[in-house]
């Protein structure tokens, strides 16, 4: 996994920040999942041998169990590049969380003593119930995600025939882009995060959001900045706290502007040292103290370019 990947698990690993994802996103700002309900789901899943004969396990990014009448398994799956295998990567995920419900559950009733003559090896009985598990997909990526969301999205179907069209059905997964989600959905830092990844390519748009919404980026906590910071690509936000706590984007703004500034001037002069030794060289070939072919590697040109850029000066 990558930066992003790490810091958004990591970010919507914590049941409030979760709980008000699911809700801003899913429910459209209806407050359905209670913080309380919601309890770590961690599973890695066996994966088959890849080509080096390697054997290794897959885990799941974000996986919680929300309780209620009838448990069920919310799971988030992140993108932080465009990822046209995502349907199928989830299916499987899936897949692989009932597989793992139908173990347990027989391990148990094997140690219990419960399943009955002519149960199938797998040890499940006919009035045992699995855990339902939905997954959906949060893409971070800098571009709008436009790969499939379904199944059937990928499969080559053209001309094929209406009766064996009917035979297959699909699997959709919703992916959500997080350019496109509307902040106002949300009620933790989720706000503030969506708000300046959606305006990350506007530096004003970024600066008035904070000014008009400076109480909130007062309250935000250290795992919320650096999301902030890693998600729009300036990673030292936490650097620029207010003096009542928080970010204080306006410091990070002015200091990003600094750094431009000290990077020109280290670059002008760099320039500006380097026309210094050219011309000194070029006085060197004139007066026939230095051959052409010397001074031209001196300065890492082609003979012909020192030759031409010489020329340039007279």
């Amino acid at each position: 996994m990558g930066e992003v990947n790490n810091i958004v698990c990591d970010y919507l690993g914590l049941p409030g920040y979760y709980a008000d994802f699911w809700n801003g996103t899913v429910f459209r700002g209806k407050r359905k999942i209670k913080i309380w309900q919601l309890q770590r789901h961690d599973r890695e899943y066996y994966k088959n041998k890849n080509r080096n004969g390697k054997t290794g396990n897959v885990r799941r990014d974000v996986q919680m169990r929300c309780k209620g009448k009838r448990d069920v398994l919310l799971g988030v799956e992140l993108l932080d590049t465009l990822d046209y295998t995502i349907p199928v990567r989830v299916m499987d995920y899936n897949a692989q969380e009932l597989q793992r419900q139908i173990r347990d559950i027989g391990q148990k009733n094997r140690m219990e003593k419960k399943i009955p003559a002519g149960t199938f090896l797998y040890g499940l009985k006919k009035t045992d119930k699995l855990l339902p598990v939905h997954t959906i997909g949060l893409y971070c990526g800098e571009e709008i995600y436009d790969g499939p969301q379904g199944i059937m999205d990928m499969l080559d179907v053209e001309g094929l025939g209406n009766d064996y069209r009917k035979l297959l059905k699909d699997y959709r997964v919703k992916i959500y882009n997080l350019r496109e989600l509307e902040e106002e959905n949300y009620e933790t830092s989720l706000r503030e995060i969506i708000a300046i990844f959606k305006r990350s390519k506007d530096r004003e748009a970024m600066k008035q959001y904070y000014l008009e919404h400076k109480e909130r980026f007062r309250q935000l906590d250290e795992i919320s900045i650096d999301t902030m910071g890693v998600l729009i690509g300036k990673r030292s936000l936490k650097l620029f706290p207010q003096k009542e706590g928080g970010l204080d984007m306006c410091k990070a703004f002015e200091d990003e502007r600094a750094e431009g500034k000290a990077e020109g001037k280290a670059e002008g002069e760099r320039i500006g040292r380097e026309k210094g030794a050219f011309a000194m060289l070029c006085s060197l070939v004139k007066d026939g103290i230095l051959k052409l072919e010397d001074a031209a590697k001196r300065m890492d040109m082609s003979e012909e370019m020192f030759r031409s850029r010489m020329q340039e000066l007279q």
